[in-house]
């Protein structure tokens, strides 16, 4: 079973397409409500896989609520997952992959490609907006210690360090706004914390 984990606060137009792709892929979609997290989205995305770990999920997505995905995009990271869970050649298990913020919008491609990647996202690392992991690895939890930004990071940071990769996939479309699913002002300070936070704890 493939599960999403969507936290939304403001319920951006895109969302009701997200959840509605979701449910027409067969992805079992859920969505967090985050006033009943304190606004806090590490503490959704935990909560999240939580829940869809406890009904069985093979693989959870984390999703974004204003991102915009090609239909059979879920199912498509699931399966490369799934090539990857079966092939007994594999040295170092792909545990994370996500889509190419450079593909054009277009269907799907037929042949495929993992490109192994590390670092934060400005610097060519995962999407924290949309990405898909494994939910039967010991993958580290997300650090609720942020409450915004480079929680994502964190968490490649840990899964690298926990021995597994994690791959963009190549040609696999996806359409993101920075910015439309939260209110910069209100954020800022936020986001100046969580900032402060990471260069500490990589000073």
């Amino acid at each position: 079973m493939i599960a999403a984990v969507i936290p939304t606060r403001y319920h951006p137009p895109e969302l009701a397409q997200l959840v509605a792709e979701c449910n027409h892929d067969g992805v079992k979609p859920y969505v967090m409500e985050s006033a009943l997290f304190d606004h806090r989205i590490h503490r959704m995305w935990n909560a999240g896989t939580q829940m869809a770990r406890a009904a069985g999920a093979d693989t959870i997505a984390i999703l974004n609520d204003d991102i915009t995905i090609y239909p059979g995009t879920l199912a498509r990271l699931d399966e490369l997952l799934g090539y990857n869970r079966r092939d007994p050649r594999t040295m170092t298990p792909v545990a994370v992959v996500y889509p190419d913020t450079q593909a054009p919008w277009a269907p799907l491609p037929e042949l495929y490609e993992l490109t192994p990647t590390e670092g934060t996202w400005g610097r060519g690392g995962m999407t924290g907006f949309c990405f898909m992991f494994r939910a039967d690895l010991p993958l580290p939890e997300f650090d609720e210690g942020f409450g915004l930004w480079y929680g994502d990071d964190a968490f490649e940071e840990g899964v690298r360090a926990a021995g597994y990769r994690v791959c963009r996939a190549e040609g696999v479309p996806i359409h993101h706004i920075p910015g439309g699913s939260t209110d910069p002002e209100l954020w800022a300070p936020v986001i100046a914390a969580d900032r402060a936070r990471w260069d500490a704890l990589h000073a």
